[in-house]
């Protein structure tokens, strides 16, 4: 059971005379809250987080609200989201209604959740840009990009539709002379091989994605990277399917660029996403198209340096982008967004990733033993290295399958001739035998 309980807003607010003070607000909590170790509430909370206790799904659980109400297995296409984003939500939409703009204090929480960001990824806060989408992103990329004459542009069928369709009007528009899109082969992979065949010394950019969103398969990062970079390409990844199940650090991956929106496995809202560059790449990017927070000379760089926001006349007269990563950061940010996205990193920063990555191959293991029960035709690559927490299998009439499951409060994803299944960290075994008895 939950229940709204009125506490102290940490955010401080306007009284009648305009002066700021605390003020109260509803959060959403458990009637009965589990108790929660003295060592989390001290000051050694930094410290102890280096080290990171096991995760307590009991707990967890409690903290999702969805998993009261049903079997939720798609994590792949909107990830429910914790009390802690909805409280934060919950928190600047009340300041938002009360006061109205508060600049002030908006803008260092979009820079905390750069912060954030990079930190979850092994990237610095200057190599991180906030926009509201991954399809955003790449396009400000793509935009950047210094193409080879000539050249070529290497990418998988695996790929999500934008990470495809916007290569190709690249090359409608001339900037590539070729697009090689690689084709899966029966087991539903690229092989290695076919991108080393695909990529060399006249390919621009080569893009992939972490995860294939069709079929759950994982891709080699750093083996595709390695090969792109032997040939001097640029190598872009969308990690959307990927940050959030696994630990991703992608300097270690060795990418130039990376792209990942917060409303899937992180658990976020919709209209936050976040850009990284490498630091070392960044010098070779030239934006086409900038906006008034892309520039040097921008409100956040004001802000840095304890400048009044407005005191002085934006340079009108040429167009510096940012030295950093918040060159491609075009107009204002959806702020309310970018509030969930903050608190849905600050709460997957509590929790060990290599161990929720663990506890979602346990609970896919069990549904594809399930699976193979039943007969059913498992159309996810199930080799160890290519696994990740979607498993899709085949089905007649997986509208029909999708509407039953529904109705029986299980929630899946029905896609061509199939059934996509994306459990989370916090879904249970038992909510995969539920699934299960159901087919």
């Amino acid at each position: 059971m939950w229940s709204l309980t009125p506490t102290r807003s940490i955010v401080p607010r306007r009284t009648s005379s305009g002066a700021r003070t605390a003020s109260q607000k509803l959060v959403l909590k458990p009637s009965t809250p589990p108790s929660i170790p003295f060592i989390l509430q001290t000051r050694k909370t930094r410290e102890y987080r280096e080290a990171l206790p096991s995760l307590n799904i009991d707990l967890v659980r409690k903290e999702i609200p969805v998993t009261s109400r049903r079997a939720y297995f798609d994590n792949a296409g909107t990830g429910p989201p914790s009390i802690n984003v909805l409280n934060a939500i919950h928190e600047y939409l009340t300041d938002w209604r009360d006061y109205g703009e508060n600049w002030e204090e908006w803008l260092p929480i979009i820079i905390e959740s750069r912060r954030l960001f990079g930190k979850i990824i092994g990237a610095g806060l200057d190599e991180i840009a906030s926009v509201p989408n991954v399809s955003s992103a790449l396009t400000a990329l793509a935009s950047s990009i210094k193409y080879k004459p000539n050249g070529n542009i290497v990418i998988s069928e695996l790929n999500f539709p934008t990470n495809i369709y916007l290569w190709h009007l690249q090359k409608k528009h001339g900037r590539a002379n070729e697009v090689r899109l690689l084709r899966k082969d029966t087991n539903g992979v690229v092989p290695l091989d076919e991108w080393e065949k695909a990529i060399d010394d006249e390919t621009s950019i080569v893009s992939v994605d972490y995860v294939s969103w069709a079929n759950g398969c994982r891709e080699k990062i750093r083996e595709i990277t390695k090969i792109g970079h032997e040939h001097n390409a640029f190598v872009v990844a969308d990690s959307f399917h990927g940050l959030g199940v696994f630990p991703i650090n992608a300097k270690q991956d060795g990418v130039d660029a990376l792209a990942c929106g917060m409303y899937k496995w992180m658990q976020g809202p919709h209209g936050a996403a976040y850009l990284y560059t490498h630091s070392e790449k960044l010098d070779e990017l030239d934006p086409n198209y900038i906006g008034w927070h892309g520039v040097e000379d921008s409100v956040v760089r004001r802000l840095s340096k304890q400048e009044d926001l407005f005191g002085k006349p934006f340079n009108i007269d040429d167009a510096e982008p940012a030295l950093d990563a918040t060159r491609f950061e075009g107009g204002s940010w959806g702020v309310v967004s970018i509030v969930g996205a903050k608190a849905a990193l600050e709460y997957a920063l509590k929790q060990d990733q290599q161990e929720r990555y663990h506890r979602i191959l346990k609970v896919t293991d069990h549904l594809i033993d399930g699976l193979k029960k039943k007969g059913r035709k498992i159309l996810t690559p199930l080799q160890s290295e290519r696994r990740s927490g979607i498993v899709v299998f085949e089905d007649e009439d997986p509208q029909a399958t999708f509407n039953k499951l529904k109705s029986l409060n299980i929630t899946v994803a029905s896609r061509v001739k199939a059934i996509r299944v994306s459990p989370h960290y916090y879904n249970t075994e038992e909510e995969i035998d539920k699934l299960l008895a159901a087919l």
